[in-house]
């Protein structure tokens, strides 16, 4: 159990409740409240003699009542347990097996009208199927054959899906970028140069069996292309 000696000395080395917090394994919220005895919420007026307890600091400690959020489902090992417990339930498998590749809730052509709305489509669609295929798990990570081939299917709509969307931008966006902004050239450039880089990738993920550590990098890439285009 962390003591208010332990936290006193290291507050006495110099060292703020943050940093004392991580070395004795507790919040900086606990290592404040321990030294003081006080939230450090602020949740009250403090007397004068609180505000001259040893370890308060001249400033406001809100900043240390909140400890740092962890997102259980961000956690390898979680995500592991899910796919295994997935894969090993029969309902889950044949609703996998039977769900489309293409994203669900697009919108019907006739609600796409205009330049924005047709990119902005686009990339709701990449954004979706770049999602698929990160949550499927590739050959390294112990892929079935069923997992490889709905890997192989996402790939192919995601790159068909960028090869239709490239020409509109070349076509529509650019020349509008390269005369609204002052330096239009240079960006829409740049973005045409990305967009030959993308369609190289496209190529080879296109060529490349899924069942290889290659589809699988190349996914990442193609993956990272796409975040970037839309950002």
């Amino acid at each position: 159990v962390t003591s208010r000696s332990q936290v006193r000395r290291l507050l006495a080395d110099g060292l703020g409740y943050e940093e004392a917090g991580r070395r004795l394994g507790v919040p900086a919220g606990k290592a404040f409240l321990i030294a003081t005895g006080l939230p450090a919420d602020g949740g009250g007026a403090l007397t004068t003699a609180e505000q001259h307890r040893p370890g308060m600091p001249g400033r406001s400690t809100q900043h240390l009542a909140g400890p740092p959020a962890v997102n259980p489902t961000s956690d390898d090992a979680t995500r592991h347990w899910l796919r295994r417990r997935a894969v090993a339930d029969g309902q889950m498998r044949r609703a996998a097996r039977e769900r489309g590749v293409c994203p669900e809730g697009e919108r019907a052509p006739d609600d796409v009208r205009d330049l924005t709305d047709v990119l902005t489509h686009d990339h709701d669609r990449l954004t979706a199927l770049v999602k698929q295929l990160q949550t499927l798990p590739g050959t390294g990570q112990g892929a079935t054959e069923a997992q490889q081939r709905r890997r192989r299917a996402v790939a192919d709509v995601l790159a068909g899906t960028l090869a239709s969307h490239a020409p509109a931008e070349r076509r529509c966006l650019w020349p509008l970028v390269r005369e609204a902004l002052d330096d239009g050239g240079r960006a829409a450039d740049r973005a045409l140069e990305q967009d030959d880089e993308e369609a190289r990738t496209r190529a080879e993920l296109r060529r490349t069996p899924p069942d290889g550590e290659d589809f699988d990098a190349l996914a990442e890439r193609v993956g990272a292309q796409v975040r970037r285009h839309i950002a």
